[in-house]
């Protein structure tokens, strides 16, 4: 089987393991991570990227047409919602995001939402694509806003920046069985010192990309959009169906 994954780059090191492990062909194209904060844009371009993706496949320039075009993506604001399939089948996980995803079940990842909703989430992967490394990055930025606005103004825009600190009372870092870098949840433990929260560390699970990367496509946690539908939101547990174009 050929399979195109559209992927996050937050998945790098675990999607290319698995891929290369595939006995199937596996293509990818990535994305910049944190396109989940701006879904119109997260939108545009994953449809850029389908684009361009049956262009290349209309014009020759990509010589086997794949069986399955696969999103590495959850809902993700509802980024994906809207994303139609031409003439080859899209895949998508039923997750709300990439935690799911890395926990190896939406039912996992609601299970410890339930049990603790303050947890902010960090891995391998965000680490690597957007977290800020540098120890003092707070006093950076107000020094920033000083010269820019002047202390008063400074110290207020500094609070308002940081009130979603509030919102959380855990840093909770995903491992994964693919890469360990000890030097990442240090990062995360410091990352939570830093805020005032407790920090935790939970087995990641990569069930759901090694299923992206063998075609093992479970309905019950996997949309199979056919070709002349396209994803549409439900609300619901099930995340996503396919609606008729």
């Amino acid at each position: 089987m050929r399979i195109h994954i559209v992927a996050c780059r937050v998945f790098m090191r675990e999607l290319s393991y698995y891929a290369a492990q595939s006995s199937n062909i596996i293509e990818i194209s990535w994305l910049p991570q944190g396109l989940h904060a701006t879904p119109k844009i997260l939108y545009r371009m994953l449809s850029e990227t389908l684009d361009t993706l049956y262009r290349q496949i209309k014009d020759g320039v990509v010589r086997h047409s794949p069986d399955v075009i696969a999103l590495c993506y959850g809902l993700c604001s509802g980024g994906v919602v809207g994303l139609a399939a031409k003439d080859i089948p899209l895949v998508v996980p039923r997750t709300d995001d990439c935690i799911g995803i890395f926990l190896g079940s939406q039912e996992t990842y609601l299970e410890k939402f339930e049990d603790d909703s303050g947890i902010y989430w960090l891995n391998n992967g965000w680490i690597e694509s957007s977290f800020d490394r540098n120890k003092g990055w707070q006093s950076r930025l107000l020094r920033k806003y000083t010269e820019l606005y002047g202390a008063d103004n400074a110290a207020y825009l500094l609070e308002a920046e940081n009130a979603w600190v509030q919102n959380y009372h855990t840093c909770g870092f995903i491992t994964s069985p693919v890469y360990h870098n000890p030097a990442y949840p240090a990062l995360a433990r410091r990352f939570a010192e830093e805020n005032g929260w407790k920090y935790a560390e939970t087995d990641g699970n990569m069930r759901l990309i090694e299923q992206l990367t063998r075609g093992a496509f479970d309905e019950k946690e996997f949309l199979i959009c056919p070709p002349g539908y396209r994803i549409a939101a439900t609300y619901d547990a099930s995340k996503f169906c396919a609606q008729k174009e």
